[in-house]
């Protein structure tokens, strides 16, 4: 059994806090989707010709800038090339901004079986302050809208240890996920990183260093609040529910094989590790 994860490499603004490869112009998206099939068939043979995709992840990015045709282009070209399991899990990651009630639906009717919403918190000031492009009425709206069209499995993005998180609104944070009944969270300790907005601003002393110790607090108290709300802890980051752990990421730990398709994805066939160029135009050449 192996994976597939497609990296989508473009957002609608940069979140302060951001890592990742991602382009905020969409004017190559169109070239990018062409190059991505044809990467699509010149790794036909990376991974065993026997193996089973039983998982397939849409990162990014944000992988929810894909519209309906989009997505179902890039599963035809998978298909085309690839043993896909009937059962497999297919995760798609969202911004809370692109879920309207239109696109749920149109995701509904693609094989897209699990959603990763980037919710990082259910507060204004904190969402200002990581420049997410949502709200947090837009938070809890979004996640009742993805249950009522249906998608069961879904997962939520939390962030701990910011400026203007307090212990109080981290557990109210917590809590309104288990009001959801969310089968699935990550929760993630602000680090700053140094080519991100909060690195340069942290150089300039715009910006103060962590609190490690405050930190360090909220994340005891979320495997507090984890464990009383019957949450297993299987990654350091990552807890759920009885059997809604994610395969996918998984698989990484579990030594399996998967394939990264697109710009600054990796890849590993049980032999060798790569890597494809963190730059959209270069990839697309």
């Amino acid at each position: 059994m192996a994976g597939i994860y497609i990296h989508i490499p473009f957002c609608k603004q940069a979140c302060h806090y951001c890592d990742f490869h991602f382009s905020t112009s969409l004017n190559n998206k169109d070239a990018f989707l062409k190059a991505l099939r044809k990467e699509i068939e010149l790794q036909k043979n990376y991974l065993s010709t026997t193996e089973t995709i039983s998982t397939i992840y849409f990162g990014g990015g944000t992988a929810s800038l894909l519209s309906q045709k989009e997505i179902m282009m890039i599963f035809g070209h998978l298909q085309k090339y690839f043993k896909i399991d009937i059962d497999a899990e297919i995760t798609l990651e969202a911004n809370p901004d692109d879920l309207t009630q239109t696109k749920l639906k149109e995701l509904k009717q693609t094989p897209i079986n699990r959603l990763s919403i980037g919710i990082q918190s259910f507060f204004d000031e904190d969402l200002k302050w990581m420049n997410r492009a949502h709200d947090s009425l837009m938070a809890t709206t979004v996640i009742k809208a993805s249950q009522d069209v249906g998608f069961n499995n879904i997962t939520i993005d939390l962030i701990y240890g910011t400026p203007t998180l307090t212990n109080e609104n981290w557990l109210t944070n917590l809590q309104t996920a288990f009001d959801f009944k969310i089968n699935h969270i990550s929760a993630y300790c602000l680090t700053i990183e140094p080519k991100t907005v909060l690195g340069v601003l942290h150089k300039k002393g715009e910006i103060k260093s962590i609190d490690e110790q405050k930190s360090a607090t909220q994340f005891e108290m979320m495997l507090q609040e984890m464990k009383k709300n019957n949450f297993i802890q299987y990654e350091i980051s990552n807890f759920c529910k009885d059997n809604f752990y994610s395969k996918h990421n998984s698989n990484y730990w579990l030594n399996k094989k998967y394939l990264g398709l697109g710009p600054s994805a990796h890849s590993y066939n049980g032999i060798q590790r790569r890597w494809n160029i963190s730059n959209n135009n270069l990839y697309i050449q």
